[in-house]
């Protein structure tokens, strides 16, 4: 029913332990400092007193790790609730692709998309036995499978909206409005970056 599923992620803890000492002095000599490395550095851990390099902060707690485990989330929500209208979550991708005139061509969506053109045709093959796109040969290239959005497909397309909307309030309900706001614009910077449609 959904093209990925969210993998649990075990928390984990990182310690970085101190080696500060206090100046203990035994019987004849004392401690003056932490014993030399082999290249010149004084021993111990990583970012002490004084600068050094600070520990990386747990994966659980970067950026990509953070995404891709909330996007497997979203994107199984976004399945399932597109599932009864006879989509899928990149097929529909395949529909904005149309809808936003980033290509035509069946080659050229694949591209744009970043999966192989055989899926694209697999993708399309669903997607007019829907009634949702039109194939039509390119005049200038007989080649070439042009696809265009019917009045169906921009129909499906906007329930699809309708859907995803929803389950943005749903997904953002611990958000205050204005904190949703900058998620979306921070999330739509991010995706126009990497020439994603952002609607």
């Amino acid at each position: 029913m959904s093209d990925a599923s969210a993998d649990g992620a075990a928390e984990v803890r990182t310690e970085v332990p101190s080696e500060a000492r206090a100046g203990a002095r035994t019987e004849g000599r004392s401690d003056t400092g932490p014993a030399a490395r082999p290249d010149g550095g004084p021993s111990g851990a990583a970012g002490g007193a004084g600068g050094g390099s600070t520990a990386a902060p747990p994966v659980q707690a970067s950026t990509v790790f953070r995404l891709g485990v909330l996007g497997a989330i979203a994107t199984e929500r976004f399945a399932a609730a597109v599932e009864p209208h006879g989509l899928k979550p990149k097929q529909v991708g395949l529909m904005i692709v149309l809808s936003e005139g980033l290509a035509a061509s069946q080659l050229d969506v694949a591209r744009v998309m970043g999966v192989a053109p055989s899926l694209v045709v697999g993708f399309a093959d669903h997607l007019e036995g829907l009634g949702a796109i039109r194939r039509t040969r390119d005049p200038a290239d007989r080649r070439r499978q042009l696809l265009t959005l019917t009045d169906h497909g921009r129909e499906l397309l906007d329930t699809c909206s309708l859907i995803a909307g929803g389950l943005d309030a749903e997904f953002a309900a611990g958000l205050s409005g204005q904190e949703h706001a900058v998620l979306a614009g921070l999330l739509g910077r991010l995706a126009a970056d990497r020439g994603l449609p952002t609607g």
